[in-house]
């Protein structure tokens, strides 16, 4: 039950902090879902946010699939692994919500305010910071081989200087990635 309570507090910090979108919760869940509580290992904990890039709707749900893996392995099974995911996706959605629904009707004044503005252009500047971590963190444990480097890098110039779709970018970085361990650059289990 402390497990379930560590989770729910994780998952309403995080989502309490989440300005400028999904990518930006990468570092911060990390750092309890890794460090802190080693509920997932830095691989899982790709994966989960991999799992939560390919399924439509919000990066958000990498708490779910952090949700349901804790509650399984606590030894309740599949029913408390959907408790926890359940608990886990309220708690990273609801503070936003709530933050929407007291800022709603003051919409206007809020976005007209200058210190609301330089406020931010500083929250701004932090999120960039914070997604080029994650993106750096989760290379540094995802690429072992050359072949994905150069994947990797294919994908950056589809991404920025033909702005290709992102689905199509990450259809084809796993088609690639599949091509290369059936040749044996690849090998899984190793890096």
């Amino acid at each position: 039950m402390m497990e379930l309570l560590r989770l729910a507090l994780s998952c309403l910090r995080v989502g309490a902090f989440v300005f400028g979108g999904g990518p930006v919760l990468v570092p911060l869940l990390e750092e309890d879902i890794v460090n802190r509580y080693a509920w997932l290992s830095s691989d899982e904990f790709t994966d989960a946010v991999a799992l939560g890039q390919m399924t439509p709707g919000p990066l958000l749900v990498t708490a779910t699939f952090v949700g349901y893996r804790l509650g399984s392995e606590q030894g309740g099974g599949a029913w408390a692994g959907l408790l926890y995911a359940a608990i886990a996706t309220v708690c990273i959605f609801l503070p936003s919500f709530f933050m929407v629904i007291a800022a709603s009707h003051q919409l206007a004044k809020l976005k007209a305010h200058a210190g609301v503005q330089r406020f931010l252009a500083g929250v701004k500047a932090g999120v960039v910071g914070l997604v080029a971590w994650a993106a750096i963190d989760i290379g540094r444990g995802s690429i072992d081989f050359w072949v994905q480097w150069v994947i990797c890098a294919g994908a950056l110039v589809a991404l920025i200087r033909f702005k290709l779709d992102m689905g199509l970018v990450v259809l084809s970085c796993g088609t690639l990635g599949f091509l290369a361990w059936a040749c044996g650059l690849i090998h899984l289990g190793q890096g």
